[in-house]
């Protein structure tokens, strides 16, 4: 083994060292629900945000009127309004406790501020309340961002809306988006309306944060696994860059390890984006994918030579150098695997489904092949809902 090759202990350690470094960046993300007894808060967010932030009794009381759910190592905060009810009285105190929360926040530091507002409205009672606009207008004061959810919303019509949803837009309400929601499936007499507007929501959401949150929200939320691959790519397309740097130098074959610090760091990233624990078994059954029978001592070569045998023309090179757009390719096809493979594996964790270590190695090698291949450059983009999954 040359004296600057790494060996495959030293790749996971860089990597688990990147994930830490890449989970200390992630910022922090505080979204305020307001919302009516009864109208679905908890559903929302247990369907939004991983580990079901909102599950009975953990919830913390900040206020009289106001709960924080949050959980250990868990960049996202919720501040809820549990049990409100439309009483004068009750509705004045809460939002004086609201106002005072905005206020507070605002004098901290950017990451512990309310970075936005979920205001829950039930879209089968078919009305909004003069004191709930009323409310609506006095947070668009506090210059927080407002999205107005119309909670199980069973009986909409996804493409035409409904006459509850026209009306509202009308209103010309200070709300940056008015999105329907339908949290879980519901059975109505012999049939099963599934859920829908979640995506919808959690891409709103996204656009509206700011830069500090927007990490912190995109590892936790579960609904829109297109944005997290849109992330990961972003680190990607920085990686590839750098590789093509090195590779203009450029990199003979016999020190083609080179490429592996910016590589195992790129996994990292795109792991901790994805929200995904450090699992030394399975990052290292996706290595040993690449790596084959016999390349355990020198990893570093062996991942980056064999990966090299993939590109027509660039393995057959005797004596040759890897240029800077092969280091860029290969750099490029195993960013776009890893985030497709991990989309695979986070819609059978959705699912209760499992995938085996040894079917995942398979997924990345053929992933990586069709990127090769194909010379697509960028992820695959689909609208997944629970159960869409084969991993036979």
């Amino acid at each position: 083994m040359a004296d600057n090759d790494f060996s495959f202990d030293d790749i996971l350690t860089r990597i688990s060292e990147a994930y830490k470094d890449a989970e200390t960046k992630v910022g922090q993300c505080n979204v305020l629900v307001i919302g009516k007894t009864g109208v679905g808060k908890s559903t929302l967010i247990n369907a939004v945000f991983r580990d079901r932030l909102a599950e009975t009794g953990v919830g913390r009381p900040v206020t009289q009127g106001i709960r924080q759910y949050t959980k250990q190592d868990c960049p996202i905060t919720v501040y809820d309004t549990p049990g409100l009810e439309l009483n004068a009285e009750q509705i004045h105190r809460v939002k004086l406790e609201v106002a005072e929360l905005i206020e507070d926040k605002i004098i901290l530091a950017a990451q512990e501020h309310i970075h936005v507002v979920w205001y829950c409205i039930n879209h089968e009672a078919n009305r909004i309340e003069e004191i709930e606009e009323e409310w609506i207008k006095d947070i668009d004061i506090k210059e927080v961002p407002v999205i107005l959810i119309l909670t199980q919303a069973i009986s909409i019509d996804e493409e035409d809306g409904s006459d509850f949803l026209i009306s509202l837009e009308k209103r010309n309400l200070p709300v940056s988006y008015i999105i329907p929601v339908l949290s879980e499936p519901k059975r109505v007499g012999r049939y099963t309306v599934e859920t829908y507007g979640l995506k919808r929501l959690v891409e709103a959401t996204f656009e509206l944060l700011p830069e500090v949150a927007k990490k912190a929200f995109v590892k936790e939320q579960i609904a829109s696994l297109n944005l997290k691959s849109d992330e990961a790519f972003k680190y990607v397309t920085g990686y590839v860059a750098s590789s093509a740097i090195i590779g203009a130098s450029p990199i003979p074959f016999s020190d083609a390890f080179l490429l592996v610090p910016i590589q195992t760091t790129m996994l990292a990233h795109i792991t901790a984006i994805f929200g995904l624990p450090f699992d030394k078994a399975f990052i290292g059954a996706i290595l040993s994918a690449s790596i084959g029978a016999g390349g355990m001592a020198a990893a570093g070569r062996f991942i980056v030579t064999n990966l090299i045998k993939l590109i027509p023309g660039a393995g057959t090179l005797v004596g040759g150098a890897i240029a800077a757009s092969t280091a860029a390719t290969l750099t490029l096809a195993l960013g776009l695997s890893y985030i497709e493979l991990l989309k695979r594996y986070m819609k059978a964790q959705i699912n209760g489904e499992t995938i085996s270590l040894p079917n995942l190695t398979r997924m990345f090698a053929e992933l990586y092949k069709d990127y090769i291949q194909t010379g697509r450059t960028t992820p695959e983009d689909d609208d997944w809902h629970p159960r869409e999954i084969d991993i036979d």
